[in-house]
């Protein structure tokens, strides 16, 4: 419980944007298998964009997204993608007829996403710090 308390409040500091007192409220966590240290906004975008298919060390990135009624996308949304959820949703509509691409799973609750990217090599996601178990890896964002 301590580690888990220690890192949330590590990430939380990582987080908090200089010169403001807003702090993120979520963490990108992969699965423990993935050796990726870290990220950059860009290349978390890139990710949930899916036009970065494949991690460095050549596994696929499988991105996974909250349900589009829960705060978290919301938020996500607009501090990693720059776009809401509508946005996002129009530009998936427009990456399906373009490119036959799918948008990200959706799952609906911390313990769905932290099982999902739990078994899955490749799955990247974000959840609150508070969240956040031994089960999965947080991923800083610079």
């Amino acid at each position: 419980m301590a580690r888990r308390l220690l890192a949330a409040a590590v990430i939380v500091l990582l987080w908090t944007r200089s010169g403001s007192t807003e702090i993120i409220p979520f963490v990108v966590i992969v699965n423990l298998a993935n050796p990726v240290k870290s990220l950059t906004n860009a290349e978390l975008q890139r990710i949930f964009r899916k036009q970065a298919r494949m991690w460095p060390h050549g596994e696929q990135a499988v991105p996974v997204d909250w349900d589009s009624t829960h705060y978290l996308r919301a938020v996500f949304s607009k501090q990693v993608l720059n776009r809401s959820v509508r946005e996002m949703a129009e530009y998936w509509v427009q990456q399906s007829m373009t490119q036959g691409l799918t948008p990200p799973s959706t799952l609906r609750s911390a313990r769905s996403v932290l099982r999902f990217v739990a078994s899955v090599p490749g799955a990247i996601s974000y959840v609150p710090p508070s969240e956040v178990d031994d089960t999965v890896r947080v991923v800083p964002i610079n």
